[in-house]
C-alpha cells in the first residue's frame, strides 16, 4: 500500500490534476491523506481530510505547511503497516511517469528518496514536493519537515528551508538517502516547473505566486532608505535629507521595484500557461 501527504492551501485547481496523474502513475492500491486549508474536498477525492488551521487557538496556532506535513504523517502511520510506502507531495506537485518499481528499487538501496533543488543556490536538503520513505523508517527517525537546521548556501548565506530538519536527523545518523535533481528538457524557469528525475513534476509556487530565492537574488534588495533627520536638525540638514531620500527613492529603489513587478508578471503568466497544458496534455512536462 502507498500512503500520499499532501497539503492544498485556498486553492482547488490542483486536487483534480495531482489525483489524475497519481492514478495514472501509480499501480499499486494508494490513500490520499490531503490537509485542506479554505479548500472544499470533492467527494472521494481524499482517503482522510484534515484542516489543522481550523484548530487554532491562542496556545496553538495556525500549523505550516510542514507541520501538517508531519502531522498527516503521524495521522498515517496509526494505520499503515510499517513497510507500506509513505510519499510526501506538495499540493502542486504529482509522478509522471511510474513510480511503483522505481521507488521499491530506491528504497531497497536507502531509506528515502526525495528532490534536491540544487538549482536553488545549492539546497542540500530533501524537499517536501515528493518524498518517498516507508512508514516504519520515517516514524523510527522521528522525521521532521520543518526548517531549522541550516547549510551555507551558493550565495555564501546560512539558509535553512522545508526539509531542513530532516536533512540534520538524517546525517546525524549517518543514514544516505537518494536526491532526485533536475532533468527538465528547456529549462524555462531555474527553479520553477521542475521535473526530477524523469519521475516527478513540481509547479514551484502553485498556491503562491510570487519570487523564489534564484529571482531574489537575481533583482536585487532595495538599499536602506537614509537615516530620517534628527528632531532638532537644522534647515540645511533637512533638505540634504530630502535630497539623499529623493535619490534613493528613484535611484535605488525604483530599479528593483520595476525588476520585481516585470518578474511578477513574467511567473504568472507562465505559470498560467503550464498549469493550462499539463491540464490536456499528459507530456507536457517534456516541453519545460
Amino acid at each position: 500500500m502507498l500512503h500520499v501527504a499532501t497539503v492544498h492551501w485556498r486553492d482547488d485547481r490542483w486536487i483534480e490534476p495531482q489525483r489524475r496523474y497519481l492514478e495514472r502513475h501509480v499501480e499499486q492500491p494508494f490513500r490520499i491523506w490531503a490537509d485542506l486549508e479554505g479548500v472544499e474536498a470533492p467527494p472521494g477525492a481524499f482517503h482522510h481530510v484534515q484542516d489543522l488551521a481550523a484548530t487554532k487557538t491562542f496556545e496553538n496556532g495556525i500549523f505550516s505547511h510542514t507541520e501538517k506535513l508531519n502531522a498527516l504523517a503521524t495521522t498515517i502511520a496509526a494505520e499503515a503497516a510499517p513497510d507500506d510506502v509513505l510519499l510526501f507531495l506538495d499540493g502542486d506537485a504529482f509522478p509522471i511517469a511510474s513510480v511503483d518499481a522505481a521507488l521499491a528499487e530506491a528504497l531497497a538501496r536507502v531509506p528515502l528518496v526525495a528532490v534536491r533543488r540544487d538549482e536553488n543556490l545549492d539546497d542540500e536538503q530533501p524537499h517536501p514536493s515528493f518524498c518517498a520513505t516507508t512508514v516504519g523508517y520515517w516514524a523510527d527517525l522521528r522525521g521532521d519537515w520543518n526548517p531549522g537546521y541550516t547549510w551555507k548556501n551558493a550565495a555564501g548565506k546560512g539558509v535553512t528551508d522545508a526539509g531542513g530538519n530532516l536533512l540534520g536527523l538524517l546525517r546525524e545518523r549517518g543514514d544516505e538517502w537518494q536526491p532526485l535533481l533536475r532533468t527538465n528538457r528547456v529549462n524555462l524557469r531555474p527553479l520553477w516547473f521542475g521535473v526530477y528525475g524523469d519521475l516527478a513534476y513540481h509547479h514551484g509556487a502553485g498556491f503562491r505566486g510570487g519570487l523564489c530565492r534564484r529571482d531574489r537574488e537575481a533583482i536585487g534588495r532595495v538599499p536602506e532608505p537614509p537615516r530620517d533627520p534628527a528632531p532638532d536638525a537644522s534647515l540645511a540638514e533637512r533638505a540634504a535629507w530630502h535630497v539623499r531620500a529623493r535619490k534613493w527613492a528613484w535611484i535605488d529603489k525604483r530599479p528593483v521595484v520595476r525588476r520585481e513587478r516585470e518578474t511578477l508578471r513574467r511567473n504568472k503568466e507562465l505559470s498560467d500557461r503550464i498549469y493550462a497544458e499539463l491540464r490536456r496534455d499528459t507530456d507536457f512536462w517534456r516541453r519545460v
